[in-house]
């Protein structure tokens, strides 16, 4: 047992030696001071008297109540920092680093689900530790606040990161990204007297389109940031707009070539069809195809040009000559009245 003093009201208290060296509040004046370890004299007053402290305990000594306060389990400390740190791991993938990552919310998801299942599985032998002391130990609800909390936090982060992970699995290929586009432009050149729009943000903002479908899943951006290349400006009803005409390609964003592991360009065109062109094709295939935009727009410009160079209609058949009909054998000549004997 340690013996000692108040120092301020000069009361004696004597407690148990486990106590030595934490916190204590004088049952006759309530000053807070700390229990001396046996030996020790007793420091001076920290404090006036107050109301009691959060998870203190009392005990009686000599038939007087002694407020002490039980340190707070260490397992219970950890497993709110676990916590913390997976809010803030969620938060910083979905959030912060949503910018640099493709899938920032499933990655912000993984995060968390890890951290949650550590800070619960962290305050359940911390409960039953804090049981098991009979008061020599504090942070009970912390605890039970840290398993239910860890527990539904856990689920929050498993969602999220299944529902990405499923996006991730399930994403559309490049090709199937370009067919979507092209029926979503024709959808609304329907709607607007032929009129292609004016960029592919316009197709999402009127709901034609996913926002992930303008992101080619090649491409290591944030899913929704476009990255495909549109020609805008297109009228279908124009028939000075050619059927091979380049309407969308993926070429053009840096890394332009290197996207797709194959080294294709996907392109589509307005006659609906994609096709792809190699690397060393590319080059020439897109200086071709803005060749054929100027000629277009120089014929818009000037229509009586583009009439004077309309093609002529091609040149109709030749019937074949009618072979001549042969003329029919002479009779042979009459034989003489001497020659019939």
């Amino acid at each position: 047992m340690i013996r000692f003093h108040c120092p301020k009201c000069e009361s004696e208290m004597e407690v148990d030696e486990s106590f030595a060296g934490r916190g204590a509040r004088c049952p006759t004046c309530g000053t807070n001071m700390k229990v001396p370890k046996k030996g020790e004299a007793p420091p001076p007053a920290a404090a006036k008297a107050g109301p009691p402290r959060p998870g203190s305990a009392t005990v009686k000594v000599d038939g007087q109540p002694v407020e002490i306060v039980p340190p707070l389990e260490t397992m219970v400390v950890t497993s709110m920092v676990f916590l913390g740190a997976a809010v803030l791991g969620l938060l910083t993938g979905g959030v912060l680093l949503g910018s640099t990552l493709r899938y920032p919310w499933t990655v912000g998801g993984f995060l968390g689900m890890i951290l949650a299942l550590m800070g619960t599985l962290t305050a359940l032998p911390a409960y039953h530790s804090i049981r098991r002391s009979r008061g020599r130990k504090r942070g009970r609800l912390h605890a039970q606040v840290c398993m239910g909390g860890g527990g539904g936090l856990f689920l929050i982060c498993t969602v999220i990161f299944l529902v990405g992970l499923a996006q991730i699995l399930n994403r559309a290929t490049c090709e199937e990204n370009l067919k979507r586009i092209d029926i979503a432009l024709w959808a609304y050149a329907e709607k607007h007297n032929g009129a292609f729009p004016q960029s592919l943000r316009m197709l999402v903002e009127e709901k034609y389109i996913s926002p992930e479908t303008v992101t080619c899943p090649a491409y290591n951006i944030r899913v929704g940031e476009q990255s495909y290349q549109y020609v805008p400006d297109i009228n279908v009803k124009n028939p000075l707009f050619p059927p091979d005409m380049m309407v969308v390609s993926d070429g053009e964003v840096p890394p332009p070539n290197k996207a797709h592991e194959d080294g294709y360009v996907r392109v589509l065109l307005l006659n609906h069809q994609v096709v792809t062109k190699s690397d060393a094709e590319w080059t020439a295939y897109k200086k071709a195809q803005g060749e054929k935009w100027n000629d277009v727009l120089n014929k818009m410009r000037n229509p009586k040009t583009a009439k004077k160079e309309e093609p002529p209609p091609p040149p109709k058949e030749q019937e074949a000559p009618t072979p001549a009909t042969p003329a029919p054998p002479a009779p042979a000549p009459a034989p003489a009245p001497g020659d019939a004997k």
